[in-house]
């Protein structure tokens, strides 16, 4: 039975942090599809449309998951993780296919992607599985949680979505953290990404294994310490050209872009350059709602999705770009306020993963837009159109929620 006295517990700075976010994007994407809709003849209103109704769908999976005691969701985890599994082992084989990624499922007019809500499903199955061990203290330890992210992190990547699958990896380290693992460990499985950035340049790839080398010697580190350590860095250096030869064309040329989006203005650096004359030209105060060049004249493809914060940097300028990063800091301080006082280690694994995730999602895609950070498909959290991405974010709140409720149990 619903107790709406319970409201009055739940973090109210969350509340306004999502409303305020939610507003922010439905007047972005319909800024950003007013105009190509209308000169196409078609209704200026649908991409809108879409985007209520998905609201309207994960508003419902909100409110199940804010009155649903969420620590049921780790008794039935172990089902989540078959149904994940399952869905998305359904999308290679039998998935739709667009802008050469398999990655979706269609049900009936509607299509759902399967990678959104397996982020939030993961975050579940790794919290379960944290809270009921103990500390994991070395390799050998996590090499059963390594194996449980692996098999849907691979399913991802084969998709491929290789966005997804980074952010599998920022989520899986992100709680091994919050589950006070070895900082050993963290190092283990953070440096072979370092590895993968630097290897491209030879010589700063060998400068950064002296580096481990001389840190290794100094903490007075174990033979078995250093063949994971040094041994994995030098493994994945030697297999990165194998690695690279395993991308998509359109993978290879997002990367070549980002190091320099001339080498391809009209291919893969052309989102990069269009995204930062967009939010440059917005100056301080931006151009005005619904008056943007490059957003209004359609210089950005899918500017609706991927791309959104360029809309707002060149209609809002600074200021109103600068608030919705204030907007996304506010709510990814409260999650991880939501985790320290949660009352048990399972709420707290839940809200710091899904503080993790957001704060991902968020460095990724503003990164992207900036040109700082390779093009990847990863969504602006609560912005980006997108049923599939709003329903799993909104469920998030709705379990954030419901942990932030329950710290106070025993006044109920």
């Amino acid at each position: 039975m619903i107790n709406f006295r319970m409201l009055k517990l739940s973090d109210m700075q969350v509340w306004f942090s999502v409303g305020a976010l939610i507003i922010i994007s439905l007047l972005a994407i319909l800024s950003t599809t007013y105009g190509m809709q209308a000169r196409a003849g078609l209704d200026p209103f649908i991409y809108l449309k879409r985007q209520l109704v998905s609201l309207l769908i994960a508003s419902g999976g909100l409110v199940l998951f804010l009155y649903f005691d969420y620590i049921h969701l780790k008794k039935v985890s172990i089902f989540f993780y078959a149904f994940m599994l399952l869905i998305l082992g359904v999308v290679l084989f039998s998935g739709s296919s667009a802008m050469g990624a398999q990655r979706w499922i269609m049900l009936g007019p509607f299509s759902f992607q399967p990678s959104e809500i397996s982020k939030l499903i993961m975050i579940i199955v790794l919290a379960g599985y944290l809270s009921s061990r103990e500390k994991i203290n070395n390799f050998i330890d996590a090499i059963p949680l390594l194996a449980l992210a692996a098999v849907p992190f691979l399913l991802i990547f084969k998709q491929p979505d290789l966005g997804t699958a980074l952010v599998f990896i920022a989520i899986l380290i992100g709680m091994l953290a919050a589950a006070d693992a070895s900082p050993k460990l963290l190092i283990l499985m953070v440096t072979p990404f370092l590895s993968v950035l630097f290897r491209p340049i030879l010589a700063l790839w060998i400068v950064y294994l002296l580096v481990i080398v001389v840190a290794l010697f100094l903490t007075r580190a174990s033979f078995t310490d250093w063949l994971l350590i040094l041994g994995l860095n030098v493994a994945v250096g030697i297999a990165v050209p194998f690695m690279w030869g395993m991308l998509k064309s359109y993978q290879r040329m997002r990367i070549i872009a980002f190091l320099n989006p001339a080498a391809d203005p009209y291919g893969a650096g052309y989102h990069s350059m269009q995204s930062l004359i967009a939010i440059g030209s917005g100056g301080l105060f931006g151009k005005g709602f619904m008056h943007g060049s490059q957003t209004q004249l359609q210089f950005i493809p899918e500017q609706h999705s991927d791309f959104i914060f360029s809309a707002i940097g060149e209609e809002w300028g600074f200021f109103g770009a600068a608030i919705v990063v204030i907007l996304f800091a506010m709510l990814v301080f409260r999650a991880l306020a939501v985790a320290a006082e949660a009352r048990d280690p399972f709420g707290r694994l839940l809200a710091s993963g899904i503080a993790v995730m957001i704060t991902f999602h968020v460095l990724a895609n503003i990164g992207m837009a900036l040109g700082i950070l390779p093009v990847v498909g990863i969504p602006l959290p609560l912005m980006s159109f997108g049923g599939s991405s709003l329903i799993m974010l909104l469920c998030s709140v709705g379990i954030l929620q419901s942990i932030a409720m329950r710290r106070q149990k025993l006044i109920f």
